[in-house]
């Protein structure tokens, strides 16, 4: 096994970090948020984290952008957890050029819609904004959350930069 190269702090740079850091395995979500004309849109992120279970609180980083200034302006937003067979999904809002794809389907949960056949899915209300650096951190109460009816649906993953799924538990 050959070892990473790591630079020390005064030289790292943003290529270096984002090699190592891209060996973090993680999960895939979109963020969604209405419009005020009940347009609903979505950025494809890999920053959403657990914080609390009382009351259930999640964390999702966003850099300045049009969905950073709907959570900003709204207060509200989804969480849809894409499962193995939607990276489409997951390249769709991460594009800024859709060339006419056709967008997937939402379901309104509770108050707020949230992808159709998520894996699981959240709805959240902001509570506090922290910047960091070059993105915010948005923490946010868990108002009403559930999960699909098939458990057997794999997670969609990123890991050293690419899309992974269908991991086998460790007995």
């Amino acid at each position: 096994m050959s070892a990473l190269k790591c630079s020390a702090i005064e030289e790292l740079d943003g290529q270096s970090f984002r090699q190592a850091v891209s060996l973090f395995a993680t999960g895939i979500g979109v963020i969604s948020s209405e419009d005020s004309h009940g347009d609903i849109h979505g950025a494809t992120v890999n920053s959403f984290t657990s914080i609390s279970l009382e009351p259930p609180t999640i964390m999702v980083s966003l850099k300045p952008g049009k969905m950073h200034g709907m959570l900003t302006e709204r207060g509200s937003f989804g969480v849809s957890i894409l499962g193995e067979n939607h990276k489409d999904y997951s390249a769709y809002y991460s594009r800024r050029d859709l060339n006419g794809m056709p967008a997937p389907e939402f379901t309104k949960r509770q108050a707020l819609k949230t992808l159709t056949d998520a894996i699981a899915w959240f709805e959240c209300e902001v509570v506090k904004t922290v910047d960091v650096n070059d993105h915010t951190l948005f923490i946010a109460r868990v108002t009403a959350c559930g999960k699909s009816d098939t458990d057997s649906q794999a997670p969609l993953l990123f890991f050293a930069s690419k899309y992974h799924h269908n991991p086998a538990p460790i007995a």
